[in-house]
């Protein structure tokens, strides 16, 4: 039975299954080799030290990998600590991946849906062509529907990158609708569906999220620009301003150069097009941060992200009884 890192507390004795991120064989002061082990699951993380036998387990055991733990909990410096007494590799029949890896609130298919519908509101001919050239490549869209949207900051889930996607091109039609004068509601669509494509190629995550060689070598801005050349390139006739003005969409998306864009946002809907990706980005990072404070508590924790911690009470509201006006 998988017990879930949340559900643990101090004093337990626990036996459960926890994704092994990594291992490290050390030496205590006494000249004691021990194992110091990180694991996690879909809730949280959680340190783990074995004495019994380390250099042994080191060797048998994989990282990346699913074990069957038997701990004793503790508490040292106010974080929990799991003081293995046995530790194995997982067989498959023993657990199921969706303890350890996080899926989009609302599953992949509906998503899947609202992806339709948005790209369904792009209506020049050759953006159309062009991201149908993405939705009818069945292994690029099974692998972009599973993508997370990140390793740690935002959307760093199974289906993360596809949520990330919508709700941009969502939001990116509630502006352009309201500025037509200053925003190609095609383009911009188009671009948000298009900007974090690479993402398909540098994130990694079977188990656990990590960076793929290539996305540590090149990013996903540089992957997504390569994967869209290879779309452009079976489209001779394509226009190539039209293409010219994706490019720069995606290569900006970032917003600035310390950032990681190469270039600064210099379109109407290049500008827009990084507004509302960092807005999504930091919403769900404070939805995500919210949601591992305790109800009881005032305050979250400090955030490195957003510099600050998060007030999470709401505003009480009070049923103003009218008085009674004498007559």
């Amino acid at each position: 039975m998988k017990i879930m890192k949340k559900d643990i507390r101090a004093n337990d004795q626990v036996t459960t299954y926890f994704a092994l991120e990594s291992m490290r064989l050390k030496t205590s002061r006494n000249k004691n080799n021990y194992l110091e082990l990180s694991f996690y699951d879909r809730t949280g993380k959680i340190k783990g030290y074995l004495w019994n036998d380390p250099v042994m387990a080191s060797a048998v055991l994989r990282e990346k990998t699913i074990v069957k733990v038997k701990a004793n909990v503790s508490l040292y410096n106010d974080s929990l600590l799991l003081n293995v007494e046995n530790i194995r590799q997982a067989t498959k029949d023993e657990y199921d991946m969706d303890d350890f890896m996080e899926v989009v609130a609302g599953g992949i298919p509906h998503w899947q849906g609202r992806l339709i519908e948005a790209v369904g509101e792009i209506k020049e001919a050759n953006c159309r062509r062009l991201v149908e050239r993405f939705l009818q490549d069945e292994a690029f869209m099974a692998t972009f529907s599973e993508a997370p949207g990140g390793v740690s900051i935002h959307h760093g889930y199974v289906g993360g990158l596809l949520e990330h996607t919508v709700m941009i091109m969502e939001q990116g039609l509630q502006v352009a609708q309201k500025q037509p004068g200053l925003l190609d509601q095609d383009l911009l669509l188009t671009g948000a569906f298009l900007h974090d494509i690479g993402k398909t190629r540098e994130l990694f995550w079977e188990i656990g999220r990590e960076y793929t060689t290539e996305g540590k070598l090149m990013g996903h801005i540089a992957i997504g620009i390569m994967i869209i050349e290879e779309k452009l390139a079976a489209m001779p006739d394509f226009p190539k301003d039209l293409a010219l003005l994706i490019r720069h969409m995606v290569l900006s998306h970032h917003g600035c150069l310390e950032f990681g864009s190469p270039v600064r946002p210099a379109t109407p809907e290049a500008l827009v097009l990084s507004l509302l990706d960092n807005t999504d980005a930091k919403i769900n990072h404070v939805y995500n941060q919210l949601a591992n404070v305790s109800p009881d508590e005032s305050w979250s924790g400090f955030d490195k992200v957003l510099e600050t911690s998060l007030y999470q009470r709401k505003y009480e509201r009070v049923q103003m009884k009218q008085q009674e006006v004498a007559t």
